[in-house]
């Protein structure tokens, strides 16, 4: 991303100073209107306020270390497209909204001489949709970055309470332990704020799984529907796999949940069989190198290998996999479980690069002993098969069994992969705290009973 920026100026500026301190207040106050009408006699309304607290401030300590370490970031690529929206309003509101709402050749001559760097014909669609939902934000807050970046940092805290409120309603008699794992991991506040893709797929991810529940639920309404297809369009303007992905796990967990809530041995490994049926089936299409896969492989997968293949002598945080271009069915599944490790537990302790990255490896070491003290005391195939035994749980397997992976695979630095994988930490933080809570005491209670 970098080789594609036009750094034009620093982030932040003067405005930041004294715009965003009222927007924050403002905001706070919506939020706190929010809490009283909706959660008035709830007990999680004690959580919304430090959350969103918590989570602001994190917005403002990224913002910095963008500006003032980094000197670079994704959010200063998408924001300069912002700013020229701004700088185009400023000149006549029309031309910005054309710049906003039009394909940018249909746009006005007069408008288009605003967008040099939107106007880059190696630019993506989802790159696209950022310039134009950052600007349009920052339209209403004087096209200043703070404000525009607390606005998104908001859709993400409510996305990320859609998913909070989801767990809670399953398992009600653990929601202060699913509020840390959902609303304070550290690496997912942190780090799914600012003017980037990911606090805006957090929030198209909360509403369609908030919706997806209250379906399964037999709750059919009008702004459930709305919900869903608002989720949705987030998605996919901006990340369209995590929509597939969120389809997949969703048609999965609703098919595994048909079939019978029974606990028989048989039916469980049938569960298991048909989890690592839909894994071959997928690998088996990736071996087979039919003409798709060829396609795939001769552009995605040579962008990745560029890639990986250009950072082996660099130093930092970068990281490299092995042997991604083999596409024989043990090289997919190896490459498979490689990537997986790398999203869930790196970086390691030893491959900390600097301060900063100290916080996410500290995280990732105790989520791996977490997982593999799970593993142990489950005796692995019961890690996998308590899932099964509720939908929600189903869901957070699959979702992050999907995702993850792919995160691994495509972001090739552990700065950039903290990012990628933000979505899959409320599902899978949660979904190892309510094993330990739920699926770990009646396991010892079984052996109890049994001396």
């Amino acid at each position: 991303m970098q080789d594609q920026m036009t750094v034009s100026a620093h982030l932040l500026s003067y405005y930041d100073l004294l715009l965003t301190p009222i927007y924050f207040v403002l905001i706070l106050f919506w939020i706190i209107y929010w809490k009283k009408k909706r959660y008035q006699n709830s007990p999680l309304k004690k959580y919304i306020i430090p959350a969103f607290i918590l989570k602001s401030i994190c917005c403002v300590l990224l913002a910095c270390l963008y500006n003032f370490y980094y000197g670079y970031s994704d959010s200063q690529f998408y924001f300069n497209g912002a700013i020229e929206i701004w700088n185009a309003t400023k000149a006549n509101p029309v031309y910005g909204l054309e710049l906003v709402f039009k394909p940018l050749e249909k746009c006005s001559q007069a408008a288009q001489q605003f967008a040099s760097h939107m106007s880059n014909e190696d630019y993506v669609s989802s790159m696209m949709n950022m310039f134009k939902f950052s600007g349009f934000v920052g339209m209403f807050c004087f096209g200043t970055y703070l404000p525009v970046a607390l606005f998104f940092t908001l859709l993400s805290f409510i996305g990320t309470w859609k998913i909070f409120l989801v767990f809670a309603e399953e398992f009600p008699a653990h929601y202060n332990k699913i509020a840390l794992s959902c609303l304070f991991a550290p690496s997912f506040i942190f780090w799914s704020t600012n003017v980037l893709k990911d606090p805006l797929c957090i929030f198209g991810l909360g509403l369609c799984v908030s919706a997806l529940y209250n379906f399964m639920k037999g709750r059919f309404t009008f702004f459930l529907v709305l919900e869903m297809v608002t989720g949705a369009i987030m998605m996919l303007l901006f990340k369209n796999y995590i929509f597939y992905i969120f389809c997949v796990a969703a048609v999965f967990s609703v098919y595994i949940n048909l079939i019978t809530s029974s606990v028989s041995r048989f039916k469980i490994f049938f569960k298991l069989g048909s989890l690592f049926l839909l894994f071959f089936a997928v690998a088996f299409l990736f071996w087979q190198k039919n003409y798709i896969i060829e396609t795939l492989s001769g552009g995605f997968m040579n962008e990745v290998l560029f890639i990986q293949n250009s950072q082996k002598n660099q130093g930092g945080s970068v990281y490299v996999l092995s042997n991604v271009d083999d596409f024989s069915f043990w090289g997919i599944i190896k490459t498979y479980f490689s990537s997986l490790t790398v999203a869930l537990f790196r970086p390691y302790i030893w491959e900390i690069p600097n301060l900063i990255a100290t916080a996410n490896a500290l995280e990732s070491l105790l989520v791996f002993i977490f997982t593999f003290y799970l593993l142990i005391k489950l005796k692995i195939t019961g890690f996998f098969s308590a899932a099964f035994k509720n939908r929600i749980l189903t869901f957070s397997l699959i979702f992050t069994l999907l995702l993850a992976p792919l995160a691994g695979l495509v972001s090739f630095n552990f700065g950039t992969l903290v990012r990628y994988k933000a979505p899959v930490v409320p599902f899978y933080y949660t979904y190892l705290i309510l094993l330990y809570y739920t699926v770990l005491p009646h396991k010892k209670v079984k052996e109890k009973e049994q001396y």
